[in-house]
């Protein structure tokens, strides 16, 4: 497992399997390969970015076989006891000359690139590695998400020994929104944990992609293929590299 500028230590990672349990990944990764394959041919080089404890990417490699596994967080990817090809990263600072077919990101991670400077250095990291005929496909959630998420999102239970409590809350003014976890040990000790992720404006996504030297071929409502809106709550994006826009 290689690595570079990383979080060696994520709290959330003992329980984040549990947190995620309601999580369909076989759709999620079906979903994947139904946009991917109309584009890139089954012996891809595939990299996914932000791969947590890589659940999509077992699921996606039994599809395509040439696939790297990258995530900002050693113990999430250490979680995952597979031989799949892990690389523990920046997705903003990439350690790869060569290039892919297919990269993609699920789960908004890329909210967690908190301001329009990360989000641009993601786009210009994923422009240099891109294959001139890939595409970069990568979902985010948007402001109606949070809204929706806050009314109605505090959560609970256990896994693998550890208590667990998410509370989320969404600051409209800086667009931030900030989940917060509370996790217990057997042994009483708590750990407080804190992520946060930026909600970006709907268009800011065409903006920085543009900028980057790419373009967007479709925005789809995630999980169809409807076209997406700045009233969805989620989008997928899919990217080309090309400075003509569609």
């Amino acid at each position: 497992m290689v690595k570079n500028k990383v979080k060696l230590n994520d709290s959330v990672s003992l329980i984040y399997d549990g947190l995620m349990q309601e999580v369909d990944y076989s759709e999620w990764s079906s979903y994947i390969i139904d946009i991917s394959k109309e584009y890139v041919n089954w012996d891809a080089g595939v990299l996914e970015l932000a791969a947590g404890t890589c659940k999509i990417a077992n699921k996606i490699s039994k599809f395509y076989h040439n696939l790297i596994v990258t995530d900002l967080s050693f113990s999430m990817l250490t979680r995952n006891k597979s031989n799949l090809n892990k690389v523990c990263c920046d997705m903003t600072r990439l350690p790869f000359d060569q290039k892919f077919d297919l990269i993609y990101s699920t789960f908004d991670s890329v909210n967690y690139l908190l301001n329009k400077r990360k989000l641009l250095n993601l786009f210009y990291e994923v422009k240099r590695i891109l294959h001139a005929n890939g595409i970069f496909t990568f979902d985010v959630s948007l402001e109606k998400n949070s809204l929706d998420f806050e009314k109605s999102f505090n959560s609970e239970g256990n896994y693998d020994g550890y208590s667990f409590y998410r509370k989320s809350r969404y600051n409209k003014k800086n667009r931030i929104h900030i989940n917060i976890f509370k996790i217990t040990d057997k042994n009483g000790n708590i750990i407080t944990d804190v992520h946060k992720q930026k909600i970006f404006k709907f268009d800011t996504y065409f903006d920085l992609i543009d900028k980057a030297g790419m373009y967007v071929v479709e925005c789809l409502e995630t999980f169809t293929f409807n076209n997406g809106s700045e009233n969805s709550e989620r989008v997928q994006f899919i990217v080309k590299l090309n400075k003509k826009r569609c």
